[in-house]
Parts: C-alpha cells; sequence; structure tokens
C-alpha cells in the first residue's frame, strides 16, 4: 500500500506543470469623465470625451498589485464671446489639461473584480487665448486616485470591461471622475 502511495505521488508531481506566477499586465482604457468644481459659468464644458489612461501592473502570486499609470484627461473648455475686461471687451479660450503620473496599488478581491488606490500627481497644462494671444503654462499637483474595474477574460491574455475612478487634485481642491472601456493585456509572465 505504502508502495503504491509512493508510485502515484511521484507520478502526480511529475506531470504537473509549474504556472508562471508573475505577470506583468498593461491596462488600457478609454471613455468619458465628468470633472466637478465649483467654477460658475454657464458655457463650462467639464463633461469631455475622450479620456485616455494606461497603467502597466506588477502582479506577483499574491493578491496585491503594484504598478504605474499616466494618460491624457481634458479637464474643462471654457469660451467666452465679449469678456469684458480692464482692456475692453474680448473673446476669451480657456483649457485646462492633465496628465496623471500615479504610483497604484490593487488586489483582486473577487474573481475578475479589482480595487485600487493611488498616490502621485497631475501635470496640469492650461492655456489661455484672449486679445489674439495665446499663453500656455504647466504645473504640478498632488493628487490620489480610488477606483474599481471588472475585467472578463476574452483569451488567456486578454481581459475587457469596465472601471470606474475618481481622481483627487490637491491644487485645484476638485475630483474627476472617470469611466473607462478597459482592455488588460498579459505582457510576459515567468
Amino acid at each position: 500500500m505504502l508502495t503504491f502511495f509512493f508510485a502515484f505521488a511521484s507520478k502526480g508531481g511529475a506531470q504537473t506543470a509549474t504556472e508562471p506566477i508573475y505577470h506583468f499586465n498593461l491596462y488600457l482604457g478609454v471613455g468619458p469623465q465628468k470633472y466637478f468644481n465649483d467654477m460658475d459659468y454657464d458655457n463650462l464644458n467639464d463633461d469631455r470625451p475622450a479620456v485616455f489612461t494606461a497603467r502597466l501592473m506588477w502582479q506577483p502570486e499574491h493578491i496585491l498589485r503594484i504598478g504605474l499609470e499616466s494618460g491624457y484627461l481634458p479637464l474643462y473648455y471654457l469660451e467666452t464671446k465679449f469678456y469684458d475686461t480692464v482692456y475692453g471687451d474680448t473673446d476669451a479660450e480657456l483649457s485646462l489639461n492633465s496628465v496623471p503620473i500615479i504610483a497604484v496599488f490593487a488586489m483582486e478581491v473577487y474573481d475578475n473584480f479589482e480595487i485600487f488606490g493611488g498616490i502621485g500627481g497631475f501635470i496640469l497644462i492650461s492655456r489661455v487665448s484672449s486679445f489674439g494671444n495665446t499663453v500656455g503654462s504647466t504645473s504640478w499637483s498632488n493628487a490620489y486616485e480610488l477606483g474599481m474595474n471588472y475585467l472578463y477574460p476574452v483569451s488567456e491574455k486578454l481581459k475587457i470591461g469596465g472601471e470606474l475612478k475618481s481622481y483627487y487634485i490637491l491644487r485645484l481642491e476638485n475630483f474627476d471622475l472617470v469611466f473607462n472601456v478597459m482592455f488588460r493585456y498579459t505582457l510576459f509572465s515567468y
């Protein structure tokens, strides 16, 4: 009986192949966003589409995953006609766009369902056009991120789903709510 057990155990151990336990995943998302702010203008466009985010995550054998996120988020656009200034009336265009740079920590709490948070900052890119001149500037703001996603496996390497997240931008004291259609692709495993 003992010989049978050892023969069965050694045979079973020889047949099992070790699966990779470390993965590098690339997340790509696109979708609409809503920038919540306290500016009171009728023609302020603060729910601009075409938000793009990308995240590279290292997924070890335990549930905690770490990575880096960036992208492009147009926060708002404002166009005014006959804006009254001390120098006279002018047409004006103002825009604020951003590039997040966030260190992200995530965990899969249920199958295919992740929650994540991050800390980092935003490169804020502002542009103002008035009196026939255009001025642009960039600045930095610390920022936080919280979110969740559900990704359905399409193949061994590809998952597709949705993601809901919010950024809090400290310098502006406002937050941005983003919904992305998300694609996750496993770049390589070891």
